[in-house]
């Protein structure tokens, strides 16, 4: 009931709370343009029809026991720029009627739900799968995505053919322990890193990566030895290799840097 006294909010977050009433209050906001929601014990799948979502530009749907929110009435976002959604999927279809949308993360995205609808979502250009489970990626495919963040996934074992992402430039993967090789040949990659991926043993079309300027990997069981000493192509600036014996690693950095590969990247913290 204390919105009823804050009519100018843009900005709101009620996340991380397990009960609230009137909820509908979020909703008689005239000026809201961010939410971020997490009431983990609300049951009210209608939630999102309460709200006035075609002023809204960013969303966060946190975590809640039920995981039962309809999506589809994001359809009527005309301005959302970024969605978070952890755990929903009913009506995520509807997400394909979002015009600007350009950043969506998945957060603990059940593995029985496909994510074949990203295909149809013609502008997004950022995408972050989080937890959740799947063996594969395979009906993932995108005509305009850019930059793919893929974290502690439970079961993947493979990212398949990367050909079905074509712009894709920018692809970060971690804490993927069933994941043995990540196949580029199918990808034209400008920014890449591997962490915390301890079976990672192989990437088959590294040497096609002709455009690749920054490389990250930590915690992989990659010939490290091999990509420190490598011909990196013309394009390459950054080159970052992280084994678990500080020596080895100081001594990688002087001989990378000694090749002007020590470039502050973007893709590593």
């Amino acid at each position: 009931m204390t919105l009823r006294h804050l009519p100018e909010t843009r900005n709101l977050a009620v996340d991380c709370l397990t009960a609230i009433d009137n909820e509908e209050e979020i909703g008689r906001l005239p000026n809201l343009r961010l939410l971020d929601f997490g009431v983990f014990e609300l049951d009210r799948p209608d939630f999102l029809r309460t709200i006035e979502l075609r002023r809204l530009a960013q969303l966060s749907l946190g975590e809640n026991r039920k995981r039962n929110f309809d999506l589809s009435p994001l359809a009527d976002c005309e301005l959302l720029d970024g969605l978070f959604i952890h755990g929903h999927s009913k009506g995520i279809g509807g997400l394909e009627g979002v015009p600007r949308l350009r950043t969506l993360t998945l957060s603990g995205y059940a593995k029985k739900h496909a994510l074949n609808f990203v295909k149809d979502l013609s502008t997004l250009k950022d995408l972050k799968l989080i937890l959740g489970g799947r063996a594969d990626i395979d009906d993932l495919s995108s005509k305009s995505l850019e930059n793919l963040h893929i974290i502690r996934v439970q079961g993947l074992a493979t990212t398949g053919d990367l050909s079905r992402l074509p712009v894709l430039s920018s692809l970060r993967i971690e804490d993927q322990i069933q994941l043995k090789q990540v196949d580029l040949n199918g990808a034209s990659l400008k920014r890449l890193a591997l962490i915390n991926c301890k079976n990672l043993a192989e990437l088959p079309g590294l040497d096609k990566q002709d455009h690749l300027r920054e490389f990250s990997v930590f915690r992989v069981a990659l010939d490290l030895d091999g990509l420190r000493d490598r011909e990196w192509p013309s394009a390459t600036r950054s080159v970052r290799l992280f084994s678990g014996k500080n020596k080895w690693n100081e001594d990688a950095a002087a001989q990378l840097a000694a090749r002007n590969l020590n470039e502050k990247g973007d893709l590593w913290p």
